[in-house]
């Protein structure tokens, strides 16, 4: 059984407090034509719905509210922005079309919530701090929405500050997501210095650093090893494109050092 399955079968809206579990029962209850969020209060939840399941469905639910926030930064949510969403949906996630609804769904009762972009990053991180790998994961889709537009609004940037507080991100994790995400958009084609800031290592480490700080980001972005962390499935596919990214990067870096 998928972990969307679960959510519809299983009640996890009803199992999970704070604004994570108001949303997930709006977001059913939007789909189903009502606001009732669905019975189940089990720790295994209905029908078999396991741990590993409601990790996937908080995680998914986490991103698309926090994105919901996002969009809505600079007071209201544009066409360019829609389209960007929709964007991601399909060709950064692969969404089917039930995945991609629930997701819309989450989007839209997000926005409009009374809950705060702060609200929702702390309670990811409440929830997943500890998890310091799906956490850089989280911060950059986040940034990868931010800037899908090719902008970064002012008030975008302080809330991914409240995600890097909430979610105890490093700041040199930080400003090496930044100048990855933010500065891409400054040229059209990747500089050597963007293969460096992609690793997150300066242009004059030693081949040793390169390799290791290579080891780490491949790691934080293996499709097998995320998932297993409770990475829902349609994840993977923004995983792949990242971790392709961090290999271009690799082997760039190592071709210009010979």
């Amino acid at each position: 059984m998928s972990w969307l399955s679960g959510i519809i079968g299983g009640g996890l809206g009803a199992m999970i407090a704070g604004p994570f579990g108001a949303i997930i029962g709006a977001a059913i209850g939007a789909s189903m034509g009502n606001t009732q969020t669905l019975p189940g209060r089990s720790g295994h939840g209905v029908g078999g719905f396991n741990q590993a399941q409601q990790r996937q469905a908080i995680f998914f639910t986490a991103a698309f509210s926090m994105v919901g926030k996002l969009a809505k930064a600079d007071g209201r949510v544009c066409p360019d922005e829609i389209a960007a969403i929709e964007k991601i949906s399909k060709e950064a996630l692969g969404l089917d079309p039930q995945t991609r609804a629930y997701a819309i769904n989450v989007f839209t009762q997000a926005k409009d919530s009374p809950q705060s972009f702060a609200d929702y990053a702390r309670q990811f991180g409440q929830l997943f701090a500890h998890d310091q790998q799906l956490c850089s994961f989280m911060m950059s889709f986040l940034f990868e929405v931010a800037m899908a537009d090719g902008n970064l609004h002012p008030q975008e940037e302080i809330m991914l500050q409240e995600a890097k507080n909430a979610f105890r991100i490093q700041e040199s994790m930080y400003q090496s997501l930044y100048g990855r995400y933010v500065g891409r958009q400054q040229t059209s084609a990747i500089s050597l210095a963007k293969h460096y800031e992609i690793l997150g290592v300066s242009e004059d480490a030693t081949t040793a650093e390169i390799k290791q700080a290579y080891r780490q980001k491949a790691t934080e972005f293996h499709p097998d090893k995320i998932e297993g962390k409770g990475l829902p499935p349609e994840f993977i596919k923004f995983a792949n494109d990242r971790l392709a990214e961090i290999n271009e990067s690799y082997d760039t870096i190592m071709k210009a050092k010979k």
